[in-house]
């Protein structure tokens, strides 16, 4: 017992048999409200389903009205339109047959159906009925000789405009759709429904085989609860009128089932209540057997999580609700700078931030709102740029919420960063040394592209001028010669001119996007790179596949650039293979937005121990006429600048690079 709180044994014993007190009176309680339970649930399902059949009932009864006001204008002898009518009604109404019968014995029916010789409309009971009564009538239960299966007939009588005849429109139902209503009442104690006329004659039972009457139903109908035969252990009944009919539904209910479930939950409730004790008393015992471990074990626990929150990397400030800190560790104050924080509740007035710019000091408390309002975390990174050693900050914001998602509070942790970012900012440098190094490279290649251009145009003017100095030196200079010679210099002159400002515009900085279209851009590449493809017999072939004229919205130059590095690659793996087909193939292909260009050689080809790493920089195949800087910078530039991407298709036979460049529109 020295594991037993002995104190609170006393109190287990007293709420024992309080609650053992209060099951009996329960059980005693509940056989007394039973009867008024059970008639209420009797009362509460039967008046809902014969609601439910009541409307149901109007509104085929409204339908019924609807084609009847339709029949009047029409002349009965017209049987084919009748017909044609009473099949449209049928689907549009969901009868499951419609008929009309007039007063010359002329019956139409929407289901085909062979009249008995003996069947006159005039004598039949739904005829008769509806004529009779001269008003809408829901016929008692039938089999429908066309349908072969039991129905009843809501039907209504008119007079023909035309003739003057009198008739009966009638819609079938059929019992099924009632009997599924029935089925559906849920009644206890091995209760169920079912559906008698005025006379007691049982019409709808869920045993289908059910046919009997209700002896002393007529005499007793007046109230709404009534025994019969108690031989039979039917204890109690419960009946209501169907709107629009002579029919009641009846619940009944089985007098042996009645208490049985009651004594039974008795049974279970004195079962659950021994077991229970026994178990508490269990668990009482093993649960002060154990207190003690567990009491130690949270000690070194909460020392342990003590010390990573005061020792760890990051500073926390926690506050709750109401935006009062409760928690703060060292390291928050060091980083911070703060003596001591004696600030009790975090606002715009808050000195905790105060090492940090106004728009710092609001972007966190707005970030502190945001997880309060809209259980928002958030990181936020701050540089402060001291003289000669920046420091860079990281604030985490991050909501405390209960297992009901309820707000609790805030807890905020920042980091020292400084070094992780002056790390990226040198490799940033880094990066831009290696671009500035490519384009120096890149530059020789387009001067000696742009020198296999002025080299033709340069020969053509010496021979001119040499001309003019012959002509002149034989005195047969003509104003024809000079002026012929002198324009042919001029065109040469122009030429030049136009390729150093296609050279310049190449090699322009973009700092801003421009429009342009992606097969002219490419077209521009190959104008300049074409005569030294020439003059090594090289073809340069562009093939458009599906492609979309679209004015693309991105770095025109940096895109050239790319395109003009892999140019530059596939000619010098070309000239490499001596065997090699001596042709550059780009495909441009348009397809969900996005450009596709794909840029092939015949040339060596790329090993496929580089496959890896060809996109890393200082990694290249051309040993030491490479930088291995090339492939490198130009997937940054596509992924970092153009939002695109560039990969490897093929390594060999043919080596193809793919360049996917997003169509982006000012739109």
């Amino acid at each position: 017992m020295s594991f037993i709180n002995i104190k609170n044994l006393k109190t287990i014993i007293s709420f024992s048999v309080i609650f053992f007190l209060l099951i009996l009176s329960n059980y005693l309680i509940n056989r007394q409200l039973l009867h008024d339970t059970i008639s209420t649930q009797q009362k509460d399902a039967v008046k809902g389903v014969s609601t439910r059949i009541g409307t149901w009932f109007q509104q085929k009864i409204d339908s019924t009205e609807a084609i009847r006001d339709f029949l009047i204008k029409m002349d009965h002898t017209n049987e084919l339109k009748i017909k044609n009518f009473i099949l449209r009604s049928t689907n549009v109404a969901n009868f499951e047959n419609i008929y009309v019968g007039y007063d010359d014995d002329t019956i139409i029916s929407g289901v085909e159906w062979k009249k008995p010789k003996n069947y006159i409309t005039t004598n039949r009971p739904w005829y008769k009925s509806t004529i009779n009564k001269d008003e809408v009538i829901v016929t008692s239960p039938y089999v429908d000789m066309g349908l072969k299966k039991l129905v009843v007939s809501i039907c209504t009588p008119f007079k023909e405009n035309i003739s003057d005849r009198s008739g009966v429109v009638c819609g079938i139902l059929p019992l099924d759709k009632i009997k599924e209503e029935i089925l559906d009442i849920s009644l206890p104690y091995d209760g169920f429904a079912f559906i008698v006329n005025y006379l007691g004659k049982i019409i709808l039972h869920p045993d289908s085989n059910k046919d009997l009457t209700i002896s002393g139903f007529k005499t007793l109908s007046a109230n709404k609860y009534f025994f019969i035969d108690k031989k039979e252990e039917l204890y109690l009944f419960y009946q209501e009128k169907i709107k629009f009919s002579n029919w009641h539904i009846v619940a009944q209910l089985k007098k042996s089932s009645v208490y049985e479930k009651i004594n039974f939950q008795l049974f279970v409730n004195l079962a659950i209540y021994g077991i229970s004790l026994l178990v508490f008393l269990l668990l009482n015992f093993f649960y002060y057997r154990n207190q003690r471990d567990s009491d130690e074990s949270l000690k070194k626990t909460k020392s342990i999580l003590n010390h990573y929150i005061q020792h760890g990397d990051s500073g926390v400030l926690i506050i709750d609700d109401k935006d009062k800190i409760i928690f703060k560790n060292k390291l928050f104050k060091d980083i911070l700078q703060l003596e001591e924080i004696k600030e009790k509740v975090l606002d715009k007035k808050t000195q905790i931030f105060s090492l940090l710019s106004f728009e710092m000091k609001k972007e966190i408390i707005n970030s502190i709102k945001d997880a309060k309002i809209n259980y928002e975390s958030k990181e936020i990174l701050i540089a402060l740029n001291e003289e000669e050693n920046p420091k860079y900050f990281l604030f985490e914001v991050f909501p405390v919420l209960s297992k009901e998602e309820v707000y609790q509070g805030v807890i905020i942790l920042i980091k020292d960063v400084s070094k992780k970012m002056k790390a990226s900012i040198e490799k940033k440098e880094y990066e831009d040394i290696l671009f500035q190094q490519s384009k120096m490279a890149d530059l020789g290649e387009m001067i000696a592209a742009v020198s296999h251009q002025w080299r033709q145009p340069l020969n053509s003017l010496s021979i001119m001028i040499g001309n003019l100095l012959q002509f002149k030196r034989l005195n047969k200079l003509t104003d024809k010669v000079f002026e012929e010679n002198l324009n042919y210099s001029l065109s040469n002159i122009h030429y030049l001119a136009d390729t150093i400002d296609t050279f310049r515009n190449f090699y322009k900085p973009n700092k801003k996007w421009q429009t342009f279209t992606v097969d002219k851009a490419i077209e521009e590449v190959s104008e300049i790179l074409e005569p030294q493809f020439k003059s090594s017999g090289i073809k340069l072939l562009i093939e458009k596949i599906d492609y979309k004229v679209c004015s693309c919205l991105n770095y025109k130059n940096e895109f050239q650039q790319i395109i003009a590095n892999l140019l530059q690659n596939a000619n010098d793996a070309i000239l490499e293979d001596k065997n090699s087909l001596k042709e550059i193939k780009i495909r441009i292909r348009y397809e969900k937005y996005n450009y596709y260009i794909e840029v092939s050689d015949y040339g060596i080809g790329i090993p496929s121990e580089m496959e890896s790493k060809m996109f890393q920089s200082f990694q290249t195949t051309k040993k030491d006429k490479g930088t291995g800087t090339g492939l490198y910078l130009s997937r940054l530039i596509v992924r970092k600048k153009l939002n695109g991407d560039l990969t490897v298709v093929s390594l060999v036979k043919p080596t193809t690079f793919l360049i996917t460049l997003p169509c982006n529109t000012k739109d």
